[in-house]
């Protein structure tokens, strides 16, 4: 007999126990989903902790793509032309889906969530991931660490990115700027860019969330404010950098099912699995992003679960996303936004 290692040895476990969640009769009915989601190390993560599990264990035809995206959702559901069955939505996004009536409320007579917190069991999604955005440094450059201050100090030399969008980066400035984390919302929109504009003509781009870890592994920056996933993932592939959970600003990603998902009923049955336990707590170990679940931190090991974004030492040092305030803000702020980030 073959003998099974290390790394397949757990595969396969993990894989039997996905099995006993599920049954066998699902394995002799497959059917077929259709994921979207972001792309890059992040949906590599969700193929190794989500996907390819998911397949193996139900016999479920799984394909993955990228896109995911309110103006995208938006424009398949207004053109009938939904070729989407579960979407992964960051919070503002989500909160828009809903507000536009673009998702198809979920079935929770199939949708096992009671061990996901209240909140985030909502009617037309389910949270299953917390991330953070975190302020970043190279350690070669600042070998005594960077605070959120100096990031936002045009003294405190340095090539800064920032993410392409007015929200994670308007709580970030005005939290190095001694704003309270209570105290964010409705935001001083002004303000933010004001601290912003300290720095602009050191700030290389304003860019994806791919393209930080890119210029963080490529050595073409010295500072930045990102997914704290793919600067983790960076700092893993060999960058010399460290991050910090000071100013950090948490938020929800969300499950969901575009209205007039081809195949609803296969949809629900992969978010279920996708908020157990077991599921949840293979995300952590493929990429840097939190469980939602409560059962999945008790399989982490416990090093690896405090040192996560939602681990309440670590979300308390800063704020937390109010996505419904974006929602109604959002169409306002963006062209704002972009004027500014193009001048």
């Amino acid at each position: 007999m073959k003998k099974i290692h290390g790394k397949k040895l757990a595969t396969a476990a993990f894989i039997a126990a996905v099995g006993a969640i599920f049954g066998t009769a699902a394995a002799s009915d497959p059917g077929k989903v259709v994921i979207a989601s972001y792309g890059g190390s992040f949906q590599d993560a969700q193929k190794a902790a989500f996907f390819e599990p998911y397949a193996k264990a139900t016999g479920t035809t799984v394909v993955d793509t990228t896109g995911t995206g309110y103006a995208k959702v938006k424009a398949m559901v207004a053109s009938g032309n939904v070729t989407w069955d579960v979407i992964s939505a960051d919070a503002a996004a989500y909160e828009s889906q809903v507000k536009e009536d673009l998702l198809e409320p979920i079935d929770y007579s199939i949708v096992k969530a009671d061990k996901i917190p209240e909140n985030l069991r909502r009617e037309y999604g389910v949270g299953y991931m917390k991330a953070t955005q975190n302020l970043s440094w190279s350690k070669d450059k600042f070998p005594n660490g960077l605070t959120p201050a100096q990031f936002f100090d045009p003294s405190v030399k340095a090539r800064r990115v920032m993410l392409a969008l007015p929200y994670y980066n308007m709580e970030f400035a005005l939290l190095a700027d001694g704003v309270k984390p209570a105290e964010l919302y409705p935001l001083d929109v002004d303000r933010a860019l004001k601290v912003i504009d300290r720095v602009k003509d050191q700030i290389v781009g304003f860019k994806g969330p791919s393209d930080v870890q890119a210029l963080i592994q490529q050595g073409e920056v010295d500072a930045a404010y990102g997914p704290g996933g793919r600067i983790n993932n960076a700092i893993k592939a060999g960058a010399n950098w460290e991050f910090s959970y000071e100013s950090s600003l948490t938020f929800v990603e969300y499950w969901a099912v575009p209205k007039g998902a081809p195949n609803v009923a296969e949809a629900m049955k992969f978010i279920n699995y996708a908020i157990q336990p077991e599921a949840q707590a293979e995300l952590p170990k493929q990429i840097f992003y939190g469980p939602v679940n409560s059962d999945a931190v008790k399989l982490l090991d416990p090093a690896l679960a405090k040192a996560l974004p939602g681990y309440p030492d670590n979300e308390k040092l800063g704020g937390f996303l109010n996505a419904k305030w974006w929602n109604e803000n959002l169409a306002s702020i963006t062209p704002r936004w972009n004027t500014y980030i193009m001048q």
